[in-house]
């Protein structure tokens, strides 16, 4: 404690001493400037005052001793600062008018102001005779037209300021010496007072630091100790606190590996497995005594060992998809991470966590995906097949027998508007993304096109349980210029999939509709309390066969296309759409159409001038 009062009073110390040496030190410096700025400043304001009163003369005005120049020497007399020598030379640096401050009338010019007679004007500074700073403003004056009439020079005293800035120096030198030494006895005499209670906290702390949490500082009547020691018990008091919650998140950290769906496996560096969830006993068919057990013996399939090893050796990570045959066939997204050993980590060495997520079922759904494109196709590919048998039946002599060959006709005529409605319904999603589809605006009451789709869908709504909320007042709400089919078809998606994806029980959908600030948008919002969107799946939830939760949307009929059809359509009709969702708690959509599409008008217009033309 001796020591640390020691080392701390002399550092303090000088410290305080070089703090007082550097401020004084700075304050003669900045004193310097100042004075040699403002003075710098006066004699530039004189050159300019000078300027301004010669701005309408000439140089042969100076030389010719004109009246004009005559009358301006009376004014640069009457407002010359008597502490300045002021001297006017013509072209051929002959002086024609000198004046002022007569203790500087006899200094020669400096090499400086000689060469700057017949330039820009330059500031000088030299010592004189008299061992006095001096300073010298020489250089051109020139006329409004910035033509040269004559030169000019001042001349300045500036009173030696030295003696004040040594005194201003050894004042705050010494004074800084008197206060260190009156705050060395007033340390001295606070440290040996606060020395017992910061010994009776060393001790607290050392206790603290073998996890003994119930050890308390006891006050000894020094406030500013007693405060810490206090804030010392709280440290206890919350370490005691943190053991206890680290002790509880251990077994929230176990509890969240239990219940990941990836599986996880930690092995270290001689290739023993140290950490492994459930879900990877689950994947892999682990034994349960497999902890320190090396992967070579409890893991099967040759590309997964091969990953493990390969990570090991090249010290980078690894991910493939693997197939497993044994003891049951799986696919697995497989990430193999390198951890490298930290220096600041004791006890932990280079390790490799293997990750693997099941994804059979997504490949069995891309799969039931593909079958769906085959089947579209096949569903093409028949009538067009039953269409070319009857037709080479009827080639081959059917015609002749009348019964026979009305049968095949009337059987070829349903088989093509199956093909035609078939190809439409293609080529309508197809022109929705590529908004070829034609636009036919007309003023929309917004109730009632709600009204006529939620009455479309109680069916489903009523078999899911799923009540429908919305303003049923068809003579009041909002009516604007818009195309009512694609309207329609924005509101049935969005609709169906809200009753589609609700609560078994108690779902409810709130349907509202309102006019932004600007008047040029309407906003259509479709709300519901039901399953909600997780975060990552948001950003791809209009993406074509995309599909939150796979099983769930097959199993509710989805195809994965309703909500591609949603955006496309929003945007061929100017407008935008946003969503806003929480897992469990529901998702909000929310339309922006234009109130008066000016595309949609234009597009009709053209439309009446066709028909017109025709």
């Amino acid at each position: 404690m001796k020591r640390l009062t020691l080392i701390i009073t002399t550092v303090f110390s000088l410290l305080f001493i070089l703090y007082s040496f550097l401020f004084a030190y700075n304050a003669n410096e900045v004193v310097q400037v100042t004075v040699q700025q403002e003075t710098q400043e006066s004699m530039r304001d004189t050159v300019h005052s000078v300027e301004r009163i010669t701005k309408n003369l000439t140089a042969e005005d100076v030389v010719n001793n004109s009246s004009a120049w005559f009358d301006a020497q009376q004014e640069i007399m009457n407002t010359l600062n008597p502490m300045e020598r002021v001297s006017i030379y013509d072209a051929n640096h002959k002086e024609v008018l000198s004046f002022g401050n007569k203790l500087l009338a006899n200094i020669p010019f400096t090499e400086a102001g000689k060469q700057a007679l017949d330039k820009n004007l330059s500031f000088t500074e030299f010592e004189n005779e008299e061992d006095m700073t001096t300073y010298e403003y020489t250089g051109l004056i020139k006329n409004k037209n910035h033509q040269p009439i004559a030169s000019i020079r001042v001349l300045r005293n500036v009173n030696d300021i030295t003696e004040a800035q040594n005194r201003l120096l050894i004042v705050s030198v010494g004074g800084s010496v008197v206060m260190v030494l009156i705050l060395l006895a007033i340390l001295s005499y606070y440290f040996k007072k606060i020395a017992q209670p910061i010994y009776s906290i060393s001790d607290v702390v050392g206790r603290l630091s073998k996890s003994d949490y119930s050890i308390r500082y006891n006050q000894l009547g020094v406030a500013e100790i007693d405060e810490l020691g206090d804030d010392i018990n709280d440290l206890a008091s919350n370490l005691s606190r943190q053991d206890i919650q680290i002790s509880m998140q251990e077994e929230r950290l176990q509890l969240l590996m239990d219940y990941l769906v990836v599986g996880v496996l930690m092995i270290d560096k001689k290739h023993r497995i140290k950490v492994a969830n459930k879900a990877a006993y689950s994947i892999f068919d682990l034994d349960d005594n497999v902890i320190n057990h090396k992967y070579e013996e409890v893991l099967t399939g040759y590309r997964l060992l091969q990953m493990i090893e390969t990570c090991y050796s090249t010290k980078e990570n690894v991910n493939d998809e693997v197939y497993l045959y044994y003891p049951k066939e799986l696919i697995l997204d497989v990430n193999i991470l390198y951890v490298p050993k930290k220096a600041n980590v004791s006890g932990i060495s280079e390790q490799v966590v293997v990750l693997a997520y099941d994804i059979t079922e997504i490949r069995r759904l891309e799969k039931v995906r593909s079958d769906f494109i085959a089947n579209a196709s096949h569903e093409l590919k028949t009538p067009v097949t039953a269409l070319k048998g009857f037709t080479e039946t009827l080639l081959d002599g059917a015609l002749e027998d009348e019964d026979t060959a009305r049968e095949f006709v009337e059987i070829m005529n349903r088989e093509a508007n199956r093909l035609g409605f078939l190809i439409n319904d293609i080529l309508d999603l197809a022109k929705i993304e590529q908004d070829q589809l034609g636009h036919r605006s007309e003023t929309v009451q917004l109730n009632r096109v709600i009204a006529e789709v939620v009455h479309s869908l109680e069916i489903p709504a009523s078999e899911n349980q799923v009540e429908v909320h919305y303003d049923n007042n068809l003579e009041a709400g909002i009516r604007f210029t818009t195309e009512e089919m694609r309207l329609k078809q924005i509101l049935t998606n969005l609709i169906n999939n809200a009753i589609k994806y609700n609560k078994a029980e108690g779902g409810q959908v709130w349907i509202s509709s309102t006019v932004t600030e600007d008047d040029k948008y309407v906003v259509i919002a479709i709300r519901d309390n039901g399953l909600g969107i997780p975060d990552e799946d948001i950003p791809r939830i209009f993406e074509r066969f995309y599909r939150v939760d796979k099983t769930r949307s097959t199993a509710s009929g989805g195809t994965g296309l309703g909500l591609s059809i949603v955006r496309n359509l929003v945007a061929s009709m100017s407008g935008k759409i946003d969503v806003v969702s929480e897992l469990d708690e529901g998702s909000t959509f929310t339309v922006y159409l234009p109130k008066n599409d000016k595309k949609l008008l234009e597009t009709e217009a053209d439309d009446s001038l066709s028909a017109d033309s025709e």
